[in-house]
């Protein structure tokens, strides 16, 4: 399989990961109003986020990424930015649906693991669709929702943490984006 292929395939399973995270009945977020709850929904707490304009060129640049990424709305609630590079290809989700506590309850994950990002609550996940893969998410919460940051190496050497350069990118990202509401 190319590099490409094995990109487009990495796109595909986090595109299903994110519409497995978001359309699940579990889904907490729903049914609940600014005149239910009193608080902003998450797509207006996050909506001043663009996750095309959340790093810098030269902090994409650090991480091996192009400059240029490519701007997504599919899940509508889930508008991401996809960045090629090497060794990894990496998104960036804004995920206004889910936070991390209830990502957790999600029956999607074949790996689940708690962590911080900056202080904030955080995990590391694997989609049991994406453990071939080699794609590794980074959540961690913002305003009402959170931040996804998938990680997909594009060789086949398995030399390279997915799980750990998706956690290496959420750290640059978490400055620019709300604290969790």
């Amino acid at each position: 399989m190319s590099r490409w292929s094995r990109s487009v395939v990495a796109v595909g399973v986090g595109v299903a990961l994110l519409g497995a995270v978001g359309c699940s009945p579990g889904d907490s977020s729903e049914g609940a109003t600014e005149g239910t709850s009193g608080a902003k929904p998450s797509g207006e707490v996050l909506a001043g986020v663009d996750p095309c304009g959340v790093l810098s060129d030269a902090e994409l640049k650090s991480f091996g990424l192009k400059t240029e990424g490519e701007a997504t709305n599919t899940p509508p609630w889930a508008p991401a930015c996809q960045y090629q590079g090497d060794p990894v290809v990496a998104s960036i989700h804004k995920e206004t649906r889910d936070t991390v506590n209830s990502a957790e309850q999600k029956d999607v994950w074949a790996e689940f693991d708690r962590t911080e990002v900056n202080g904030r609550t955080a995990a590391t996940a694997v989609t049991g669709g994406a453990t071939q893969a080699r794609l590794c998410s980074a959540l961690f919460d913002a305003g009402q929702g959170m931040i996804q940051i998938q990680a997909h190496e594009v060789s086949s050497s398995d030399s390279l943490d997915e799980c750990a350069k998706a956690l290496e990118i959420a750290e640059k990202v978490e400055p620019n984006v709300p604290e969790p509401a």
